[in-house]
């Protein structure tokens, strides 16, 4: 019966992805009556698509289909808004770029009105419904196999539960364990189960699976299965291990993500890589002439290329070669790979000195955004030659290739840039990657339009 209720995560689920469709027609239906033109047409199947498609990334991210935060989630509000709100701007993006066609900016507008609308009263009906049809059932009958902490607090997690609503009828001590459960719930001996004295007064059986009775598990399920009720497993790894909630099966060895990036995230691969796609053409678009005299200028000013190319590691460790314009004389790479730049460094060019101080010579960073190799925002990329210094001395170093580098981040708009305390910067890469979403990226970028030029450390 536990399993059961995620039955009602289905069909909640279900609903909402059916509401950008629902929005577009009723939207087309009420412009219909008013306007009495049919504004619809087949381009339109392709953006209630491309919403819907967009939609079902948002409310996943911001969990606007999870039957558990719809209980327990005090900016279910907030975040349905959200989950709108970049549905619309993604596909507002896309439409800008596709010219074959017009569409009804007042269809889509009415659409996204009725689209919240919609969302916020289907989270109120479900909410009544699950609440009415819990009043109408018993609370689920739990005997829970266990009788440590382990044991005594998975009992209580699976009371105090929002919309499960189980009620522990009895503990199992397996054999060797100590006893440290509360009184008032009845402990039983391993061989007083069976199948005729528990149907009557249980419906599920879960297993407090605590690190010292791993080894017995084998023999523990052998005698349990004969038993006429599920049984589900809840596993203690330990004080400092917290996993996440995914659960996957590789061969035939099953296995539980402890810790994951941001970057194996379907909000992570899709989002942001479309809005480093789209922000990085924007950019380009609009820094065109002043990339092409900046060039004309670095070409004028000093001997040797435009642009300086440098090994740098991204994500999961990667090389590439960043851009840059160049703002020094050309010196060997052996030189330009392991030293930093200083105050009044005596390679800058004049010209460079200026670019740097502006950040201006990283406009080229652009394009490697746009293929693939960096992101708007991210990690500062290092050289090869100080990351595996630093992965010597600093913790979790390597933490901050779990993200794709970036052309600014939150240690920079933070104003560690340049030879600054390196610690403080992994503290704030760190902290970035934990904390990772779109509407992070997007402070750290206006930060860095009202903040970043001319910015302390740049030089």
């Amino acid at each position: 019966m536990i399993r059961r209720l995620s039955l009602y995560e289905f069909f909640f689920r279900a609903c909402c992805f059916l509401l950008p469709a629902l929005s577009f027609l009723t939207g087309a239906m009420v412009l219909r009556a008013l306007t009495l033109i049919n504004p619809l047409s087949q381009d339109y199947v392709y953006v209630c698509v491309l919403l819907s498609l967009v939609w079902i990334v948002c409310t996943a991210y911001f969990r606007v289909t999870s039957v558990e935060a719809l209980f327990l989630d005090f900016n279910g509000a907030q975040n349905c808004l959200k989950s709108v709100a970049w549905t619309y701007m993604c596909g507002f993006t896309v439409l800008f770029f596709y010219r074959h066609a017009s569409f009804s900016r007042l269809l889509l507008g009415t659409s996204a009105v009725i689209l919240l609308v919609g969302v916020l009263l289907l989270r109120r009906i479900f909410q009544t419904v699950v609440r009415y049809a819990d009043k109408q059932q018993e609370r689920l009958r739990v005997i829970v196999v266990g009788a440590d902490a382990f044991a005594q607090k998975t009992a209580n997690n699976l009371k105090h539960s929002a919309w499960a609503q189980c009620e522990t009828v009895a503990f199992v001590r397996i054999p060797g364990q100590r006893i440290e459960v509360e009184d008032d719930v009845p402990v039983l001996e391993l061989d007083e189960l069976t199948y005729k004295n528990i149907t009557h007064f249980a419906n599920d059986m879960v297993i407090a699976v605590a690190p010292e009775i791993l080894p017995a598990m084998s023999n523990l399920i052998e005698q349990l299965k004969g038993l006429a009720i599920p049984i589900r497993l809840s596993l203690d790894f330990g004080q400092n291990v917290k996993v996440r909630d995914r659960f996957f099966r590789i061969g035939g060895t099953h296995m539980l993500d402890v810790r994951i990036a941001p970057s194996e995230t379907i909000s992570y691969v899709v989002l942001k890589r479309t809005f480093d796609i789209v922000f990085s053409l924007f950019a380009i678009t609009v820094f065109a002439i002043p990339m092409g005299l900046i060039a004309i200028a670095v070409k004028l000013c000093s001997p040797g290329p435009v642009l300086f190319k440098q090994a740098r590691v991204g994500i999961n460790g990667q090389v590439f070669q960043m851009l840059k314009f160049r703002t020094m004389n050309v010196a060997p790479t052996a030189e330009t790979d392991t030293h930093w730049t200083t105050p009044g460094d005596s390679r800058c060019t004049a010209l460079g000195a200026l670019l740097r101080k502006s950040s201006l010579d990283e406009l080229p960073q652009f394009f490697n955004v746009l293929w693939g190799d960096m992101s708007v925002v991210g990690p500062r990329p290092e050289r090869p030659h100080f990351v595996e210094k630093f992965n010597k001395e600093i913790n979790d170093y390597n933490a901050r290739h779990h993200l794709k580098s970036g052309i600014t981040g939150w240690a920079q708009v933070n104003g560690l840039r340049g030879d600054t305390d390196i610690t403080k910067r992994v503290e704030f890469d760190l902290y970035y990657i934990q904390h990772w979403s779109l509407i992070f990226d997007l402070r750290i970028i206006l930060m860095t339009v009202f903040s970043g030029f001319f910015a302390q450390h740049s030089y």
